[in-house]
């Protein structure tokens, strides 16, 4: 029997469900083996249910990650795991455990709040005792260099999917994703960012780049996806970041937003070796970008557009429709936007509530209803692996016909397939 056995839950509602490795458990398993535990990643998302039982591991303790679109799905398949090993002990880990809803967690034995890394060792140790506390309120790491390095090498398939626009390679062999930062500064209504960190921990650049090269020797990896919420929190770090990294003949991605970021950041990562932004724009609508407090306007959206153009950057639009404070001039500014500015792809995704979020927790100060509440339909993505979805309503803005508002967020979605932009995957 193994101590812990971290698992990746099945992801039938995505189109390419192998396309990242579960960074995170990678990132317990380190820790879980520098303290001498024997630890399994099991990772799932490309499995069905009975395929997954059907591999899985007898451990002391199961951990299991969830978004809010798997937390019922996750106590579902807990139930499961106590059908193949009746005296199961089962944490739940992960953004999803903001969700309220936990109380309909009854194959869960507890759920961690924050950082899993301290957490899951106490765990184990409450597991082994048969004394497992409700709620675990997990330690933030402060210094991520002294962290081990993610546990690559329990992964069993790939170590990531394509990465880039359309499928692009710029290096041949597979790609993976890698963490330069944990947290984020901005306040974001719809994210649940501010209710999971308090603060943005760095790692040292060389840090990164020394995972990066060591990644590259023993993996044949050279193509990275930062999986930060924002890796251009500061400017002199993306400068000392891709000093450190250029050497290394490696191509990279990134998340971030449209500001802070001149022609110098965008000139310094090109030469480092990264080749696509995948930008937070959400919205080309100022009433919908102040309302949701993006900090940022749809001129701030047209000019990192241009500049990442201007020196041969990809750029994947990441959007959201149906959001609060959408009206049908919402559409029009977004296709007229879309049809006049560089990018590489559109990334649409349809709005919901996440539990933790502040609309979520304050609809009201959003003039919105939320109409459902059953977090079985939170699935955000449009297209899956039998194609186009079909979109349930969550919300309801106050002051708008729902009919209405769905029916112009599907002849977007429309568009978007027309204009041969959207990303399906």
């Amino acid at each position: 029997m193994i101590d812990v056995c971290l698992i990746y839950l099945p992801k039938p509602y995505l189109k390419s469900p192998d396309a990242q490795a579960p960074l995170g458990l990678m990132y317990l398993a380190s820790f879980l083996e520098e303290n001498n535990k024997a630890v399994e990643i099991c990772n799932f998302a490309g499995y069905s249910n009975d395929e997954a039982i059907e591999k899985l591991p007898k451990a002391r303790l199961y951990g299991i990650t969830v978004t809010s679109m798997e937390v019922l799905q996750a106590n579902r398949f807990a139930k499961r795991i106590r059908g193949k090993y009746a005296k199961s002990n089962i944490i739940l880990g992960g953004p999803g455990t903001l969700a309220k809803e936990r109380t309909d967690f009854n194959q869960i034995d507890s759920i961690c709040l924050g950082d899993g890394e301290y957490s899951i060792l106490n765990a184990l140790s409450d597991a082994i005792k048969g004394k497992m506390r409700a709620i675990y309120y997990g330690k933030p790491v402060s210094y991520l260099d002294a962290m081990p390095l993610p546990a690559r090498h329990l992964l069993k398939d790939k170590q990531g999917g394509d990465i880039f626009a359309y499928g692009k390679k710029y290096a041949k062999g597979d790609s993976t994703i890698i963490l330069s930062s944990r947290g984020c500064p901005c306040q974001c209504a719809f994210c649940t960012a501010p209710a999971l960190h308090d603060k943005v921990r760095l790692r040292d650049a060389q840090s990164v780049a020394n995972e990066m090269q060591y990644v590259k020797e023993n993996f044949g990896i050279k193509q990275f996806r930062f999986s930060d919420d924002m890796f251009t929190v500061n400017k002199q770090r993306v400068f000392d970041m891709c000093d450190a990294i250029g050497p290394l003949d490696v191509y990279w991605r990134i998340s971030c937003r449209v500001k802070p970021l001149d022609d110098d950041m965008i000139k310094a990562m090109y030469q480092a070796g990264c080749r696509e932004f995948s930008f937070g724009i959400e919205s080309f609508d100022d009433k919908v970008l102040r309302g949701l407090k993006k900090g940022t306007t749809a001129r701030d959206n047209v000019i990192a557009l241009e500049r990442s153009m201007k020196h041969g950057m990809g750029t994947r639009i990441l959007m959201m429709i149906r959001t609060p404070f959408q009206t049908s001039e919402t559409i029009a500014n977004n296709k007229f936007f879309l049809s006049h500015v560089p990018y590489s792809i559109v990334a649409c995704t349809a709005f919901i509530p996440i539990p933790g979020s502040d609309v979520w927790n304050n609809p009201d100060k959003y003039n919105i209803e939320i109409l459902d509440r059953d977090l079985d339909k939170y699935n955000f993505y449009m297209f899956n692996s039998e194609g186009r979805r079909k979109i349930d309503p969550i919300i309801k803005i106050k002051d708008r016909d729902v009919t209405e508002f769905h029916r112009e967020s599907e002849e977007f979605r429309d568009w978007l397939v027309e204009k041969g932009v959207c990303n399906e995957g």
